[in-house]
């Protein structure tokens, strides 16, 4: 060190204090970000209107829930021709009652709906109808800070 001349110096010892509240904030700022992320809580909205892509929407559900388990809240917007995939009478009920049964909010689209010939008390239970319309809920959830994810 220069300036500095023999190990006991003061002028060493006086270094070496001023280094001791440089080390605990330069620690502190490594870790808190950490201790940040660990308590994370994501929202996500996972928008499907294909419904050949049903699995897709199911395997993105698994991979969420698997990467980040209860911090990540799963909304799934449905509209388009993929509507019909939510009525009690397509055959994708069990794919359907897995995505719901990993805690996610199902909502689909009344428009779509309407131009699909499915009916409100045709839906699968536990999923939800969407007064508004799927597109007016991508903008609202987005605004609110959700992740968009288009399947």
């Amino acid at each position: 060190m220069s300036g500095c001349k023999g190990s006991g110096s003061r002028c060493c010892e006086d270094m070496n204090k001023n280094r001791f509240p440089f080390l605990i904030v330069l620690i502190f700022a490594l870790i808190t970000p950490l201790s940040a992320f660990a308590d994370s809580h994501y929202q996500v909205v996972l928008h499907l209107s294909n419904p050949h892509k049903l699995h897709v929407l199911k395997n993105n559900v698994n991979n969420l829930r698997k990467a980040f388990k209860d911090k990540v809240e799963i909304v799934a917007v449905i509209n388009g021709p993929a509507v019909t995939k939510f009525a009690k009478f397509s055959r994708a009920e069990a794919q359907i009652n897995h995505i719901l049964n990993n805690d996610v909010d199902i909502q689909v689209c009344s428009i779509a709906m309407k131009n699909n010939k499915v009916l409100k008390k045709h839906l699968v239970d536990g999923v939800n109808y969407l007064d508004q319309g799927g597109v007016a809920q991508l903008i609202t959830l987005q605004s609110q800070g959700y992740s968009y994810v288009k399947i």
